[in-house]
């Protein structure tokens, strides 16, 4: 018998958000995506609204599979520092098992620093510290008796990533992936280990540089055709919605309006964690990408990435 519906590894950050409507957008074709944030350079500015909190995509999983009465558990490294008890409190506030929290004197535990424009859009500046530095060492397997492992950005840790898997695999555990920058990078090794998952989220630029497709062309975007790896592709495409590959079929889902988007941070992992919790739940995974969109559009009305985080009343409404 399973100990855990769900355990999640990857990142453990400490966030703080800065909102202003003053942040200034930018456009142009010198900047990669052609957008950026553009402050001036010595200048000083007030900022309206401060929020921390703990963030990455592990944590933000596993609180959101917590609120929907999952039992989960998460694998971590921190340092042992004040930003890691700030994570401490939000997990075990809504009952995420924090046994095989890793922490090591001599680390610093993960900051990210997230400026939010007025429309919702943000930058992130990240300092990776003890997030980068898990290994297989860290990950206690025999005492991950679960259902469902989730496996976000492990900073390109192939032995880790690898080592789980194969794991996972040869114990009949359910599997997820929501892959960082690292792993896309080596496309070609990260390809190879896809057929070990059940899920594979990524979205519409990072599929782009997984597949060499250009999704950026409406005509590919649109296609059916079907996706070599995982047995389950999810390609989100913002509040647009995305693209779902299931075993060669190949279907579509809109996302919800929402009337103000106020930070899209955590908006993919509350896709992820929610979509997750409706197969756990007896879904088809057409029904459960429902149960992603809710968990996304929530957090999308608020700051952060746990704030606005479903239960599971609220998600199966």
């Amino acid at each position: 018998m399973s100990n855990y519906d769900v355990v999640t590894v990857g990142a453990a950050t400490l966030d703080i958000f800065m909102k202003s409507d003053k942040f200034r957008v930018v456009s142009s074709k010198e900047i990669p995506g052609g957008i950026a944030m553009c402050e001036v350079y010595g200048g000083k500015m007030e900022v309206e609204e401060v929020t921390i909190g703990s963030g990455g995509g592990a944590t933000n999983c596993a609180v959101s599979f917590a609120k929907k009465e999952l039992k989960t558990a998460v694998v971590v490294e921190m340092g042992n520092d004040p930003q890691s008890l700030i994570i401490h409190r939000d997990l075990e506030e809504v009952g995420v098992d924090t046994r095989f929290l890793v922490q090591e004197p001599g680390e610093t535990t993960a900051v990210s620093v997230i400026l939010i424009a007025e429309d919702g859009g943000r930058s992130i500046m990240v300092h990776r510290g003890a997030s980068a530095m898990l290994t297989k060492h860290d990950v206690p397997l025999d005492d991950l008796k679960t259902r469902w492992i989730h496996i976000s950005s492990l900073g390109g840790n192939w032995e880790l990533l690898n080592t789980i898997l194969t794991w996972a695999k040869n114990n009949k555990i359910r599997v997820s992936l929501n892959p960082g920058s690292k792993e896309i990078e080596q496309r070609d090794k990260f390809i190879s280990l896809l057929p070990m998952a059940e899920i594979l989220f990524v979205n519409r630029d990072e599929a782009k540089l997984l597949w060499g497709i250009d999704y950026s062309e409406e005509t590919l975007w649109k296609s059916t055709q079907a996706l070599p790896g995982a047995y389950v592709t999810v390609i989100t495409d913002g509040g647009r919605g995305g693209k779902v590959a299931e075993n060669g079929k190949v279907y579509f889902y809109t996302g919800e309006k929402v009337k103000k988007v106020v930070d899209t941070t955590g908006a993919g992992d509350a896709f992820a964690s929610g979509m997750i919790a409706g197969v756990l739940y007896g879904k088809t995974y057409e029904q459960a990408v429902k149960w992603g969109v809710r968990n996304a559009t929530a957090v999308l009305q608020h700051v952060g990435a746990k704030q606005g985080l479903l239960t599971l009343g609220e998600v199966s409404r």
